[in-house]
């Protein structure tokens, strides 16, 4: 009975060890095809540039009605791998943030619209690993065209394989395919008479703050014919009308019929009393200029209430400490008086 017992405990070893080491190749094969496909991932991970990533904000880009401007751009392939590109223009609204760009898929025609007037060549391409292919763009203004700025973004996007002009064009429309987009915002501007209209909304600063930086915030609203790059000051200035700080923010392209925002920080630590807060914004081909102003409160409430009651603790245990020597010191003088009187009693009964 006992070889039998003896056999099996080894077989049932044996296939326990059997599963350990078909467990532990699997688990060894699982993890090196993981990396395997981990590798070929970023390896062949599509990566595109647009270059430049906006063009003629600067106001190169100016023509007449029925005029005819050409420019080129750039698009870089920086993975490992060719590519297939469909290039495009396309219309564009700003987003919530008064920022971002957002393609408008659908057919549309606006005020600011320049994706019709645009042509694109090639508007499909092959590009190497870490090639740059430069892209001619020709945009021809129409006769009827409104002056004042016309935007549009130039986009890039990955194919599987190189499209004809028809299928260019289905892409287009339908929008499918698209697992990465980059592109130039591109910025026309129409010669002829325009409105050059901006405000400075909800300019806001804490009406008190016991110490700086003090923060502040306010929004550009601009109801141009045209984008704007508003230069923008905020001059701080004492009770006494000193000026204390001039801060120069940054300038951005606001536009039209778009709200941007715009923040900063009053940067002194320590203030005493009220100041004064005077924001100009210049802005427009004929300089206009746009005033706002508020006043607002810097004092250290809480470190002086410490000091104040500091002080008069300081005062009042001075106050204890006197009136205590005082107290003392006419107790003694009225000790001396008493002994004396008693001295004075002896010396007469003698």
């Amino acid at each position: 009975m006992s070889c039998p017992d003896k056999t099996k405990s080894q077989l049932s070893r044996l296939f326990a060890f059997s599963l350990l080491t078909a467990g532990l190749v699997f688990l060894g094969k699982t993890h090196y095809l993981a990396s395997v496909f981990a590798q070929g991932a970023d390896e062949n991970q599509v990566t595109l540039t647009a270059i430049p990533p906006r063009l003629g904000d600067d106001g190169t880009l100016k023509g007449d009605p029925g005029e005819t401007l050409q420019t080129s751009i750039r698009v870089k392939n920086s993975s490992s791998t060719q590519i297939n590109i469909v290039s495009q223009a396309q219309d564009f609204a700003i987003g919530a943030d008064g920022s971002t760009p957002l393609p408008i898929t659908e057919s549309t025609s606006t005020r600011w619209s320049l994706a019709d007037w645009v042509t694109i060549a090639p508007n499909s391409q092959t590009i190497q690993a870490n090639e740059v292919k430069a892209l001619s763009v020709v945009i021809e203004i129409p006769a009827d065209a409104l002056p004042g700025g016309h935007y549009a973004m130039i986009t890039h996007q990955p194919t599987p394989e190189k499209l004809d002009t028809a299928e260019v064009d289905q892409l287009t429309e339908s929008q499918s395919g698209i697992s990465q987009k980059v592109g130039t915002l591109l910025y026309v501007f129409v010669n002829g008479p325009i409105n050059e209209e901006a405000y400075i909304r909800n300019f806001k600063m804490p009406a008190f703050s016991e110490y700086g930086p003090v923060p502040f915030s306010f929004s550009v609203e601009n109801l141009s014919d045209i984008h704007i790059q508003p230069n923008i000051n905020l001059e701080i200035t004492n009770m006494f009308g000193k000026q204390v700080a001039s801060i120069n923010l940054e300038s951005k392209n606001v536009f039209p019929l778009a709200e941007r925002p715009f923040d900063g920080k009053f940067e002194q630590i320590w203030g005493t009393g009220k100041y004064f807060a005077t924001l100009t914004m210049n802005y427009g081909q004929s300089g206009k200029v746009v005033i706002a102003k508020l006043s607002f409160w810097l004092f250290p409430i809480t470190l002086v209430l410490a000091v104040i009651i500091a002080l008069l603790v300081v005062v009042a245990m001075i106050i204890i400490i006197r009136r205590h020597l005082i107290s003392k010191k006419n107790d003694q003088s009225a000790r001396i008086k008493e002994l004396e009187n008693k001295l004075q009693d002896l010396e007469k009964k003698a």
